[in-house]
């Protein structure tokens, strides 16, 4: 079982629901001081909810589809002398649509969210990690990087280019304790995916590519990111860790 991570500060995007949820709800058990962003005020109810937990957490309410919002994350938490000692990538946009039908709108949106904002957060809190001569980043990436499906090809390929930025970090930051990793969700049963699943033949059509026979959960996820953030974990770097019941394959 990974240690403790009393001490250590966990800002999550996307904590307030799905597979962030899970994971904050993970590292708040472990000890971590929990920062939980969102892009509404879900955020807050969160932060109240694992507060009791991991003693205090603190809500940023902050769209990353707008290019001001790491500097309103960077802004709140230095009000509170805050810095991040591990960072989870967990906010994303994902607009289904194929090539035919893709929109100007949502390019944007998904390049801006999943790709530009995570280089913004990476620009703001990596130099600081490296300074103290720890941390660890993790970006949750998408099974659909390895095999998208056709209304998901721009999607996936912002999730790719995510990939890619945190193995170029891996690869070339030298600090003594910082990682970065990637895992790589398949089907999980969130909030945003129970839609989709519930469209007629979507949930059996997903199953017949999952040589486990399930759904995933949010909570599948959590275990692996509790490992990567721990002592036990911190020989893992550039990493891209599957948790899809083996659909990629």
């Amino acid at each position: 079982m990974a240690g403790s991570l009393s001490g250590r500060v966990a800002l999550v995007t996307g904590g307030a629901r799905g597979i962030g949820l899970a994971i904050a709800t993970a590292l708040a058990a472990a000890g971590a001081r929990l920062v939980i962003h969102d892009r509404d005020e879900e955020a807050v109810a969160v932060a109240r909810s694992l507060g009791d937990t991991a003693g205090h957490a603190l809500p940023i309410v902050a769209d990353l589809a707008k290019p001001d919002a790491v500097a309103r994350i960077t802004t709140a938490l230095g009000r509170q002398s805050l810095a991040p000692d591990i960072l989870i990538l967990g906010a994303s946009a994902e607009i289904r649509q194929t090539v035919e039908s893709v929109s100007d709108e949502a390019l944007i949106l998904q390049s801006e969210v999943n790709l530009h904002a995570t280089a913004r957060l990476l620009k703001a809190f990596v130099p600081d990690m490296r300074a103290r001569g720890f941390g660890r980043v993790i970006a949750i990436g998408s099974v659909q990087e390895a095999r998208a499906n056709a209304d998901c090809l721009y999607y996936a390929a912002t999730k790719a280019a995510q990939t890619s930025l945190m193995r170029t970090l891996a690869r070339t930051t030298e600090a003594g304790d910082l990682t970065f990793n990637v895992i790589q969700p398949g089907a999980i049963r969130t909030g945003r995916n129970r839609a989709i699943l519930a469209q007629p033949g979507r949930e059996k059509q997903a199953l017949s590519r999952i040589p486990l026979g399930r759904i995933g959960m949010p909570e599948d996820c959590a275990g692996i990111a509790l490992l990567l953030c721990s002592a036990e974990g911190a020989y893992i770097n550039g990493a891209e860790i599957a948790v899809d019941g083996g659909m990629r394959l």
